[in-house]
């Protein structure tokens, strides 16, 4: 296999932000890709924050703010692939079988070359080791290509014109969005999981929906203020101080 270049993650990356580049699309089958690539850049953007930190004194310095932060993004990516795969893929299975077979192989060669990267994170955070920016970086350069070209390949896969052509109805979608909340109101943490998500989202307020009851979205300012310390290393920092 060919080595993972700079060129290839701008490629990737230039990708995940054309498709999610538009308006919020009012067809469901355009809106299928349209949110993952949200979600995918949002991902890699908050990526992008814990990296750039690696050489600072960080995780030195403001190591228990730093590496909750870090973690987090760790819990967020398990959290994207936990709903994928609790909801999305046992819907979509019947008309992607071979989409769905492929998406769970890159998910699980995924898990096996980030656990590492967030051992590592858990040890350096408990003490029971020291911070080492080259360790950190050798381990993220073992599993950024594999989540990069994954990122991709599964918005390729959920096509527009792949859902129309695969006979995936709108009702069917429907029911993928709305399992989707709903397992995602059971296993995110709106106090935590949220709002360091939505650090990372261009600054948009639109998304996530329904990921959380409206009285909790209301709530925001005082549920930011619970890891104030996280957003100076967010790609949009959410305190006004």
């Amino acid at each position: 296999m060919s080595p993972y270049t700079k060129e290839d993650f701008a490629h990737d990356w230039e990708e995940m932000c054309r498709m999610s580049a538009s308006e919020k699309p009012d067809d469901i089958h355009e809106l299928v890709q349209w949110e993952m690539a949200r979600t995918h850049k949002s991902l890699i953007e908050y990526w992008g924050q814990v990296e750039k930190n690696f050489d600072t004194d960080a995780p030195l310095t403001d190591a228990s703010t730093y590496f909750g932060f870090a973690k987090q993004w760790v819990r967020m990516v398990e959290i994207h692939h936990q709903l994928e795969e609790d909801v999305q893929f046992p819907i979509w299975d019947a008309h992607l079988p071979e989409q769905v077979s492929k998406n769970k192989a890159e998910h699980r060669e995924l898990i096996a070359a980030l656990t590492p990267f967030k051992e590592y994170l858990h040890s350096v955070d408990s003490g029971s080791a020291t911070w080492d920016a080259e360790k950190a970086r050798s381990l993220s350069q073992a599993f950024i290509p594999v989540l990069m070209h994954h990122f991709v390949e599964e918005l390729y896969t959920i096509d527009a014109k792949i859902l129309h052509e695969k006979g995936v109805s709108a009702e069917t979608l429907k029911q993928s969005f709305a399992g989707v909340a709903k397992r995602g109101r059971e296993v995110m943490d709106p106090v935590t999981d949220i709002p360091s998500f939505m650090a990372h989202n261009s600054g948009s307020s639109v998304w996530p929906q329904n990921v959380v009851p409206k009285d909790v979205l209301d709530k925001y300012p005082a549920i930011y203020a619970v890891h104030e310390g996280w957003w100076k290393y967010s790609a949009h920092p959410l305190s006004s101080k």
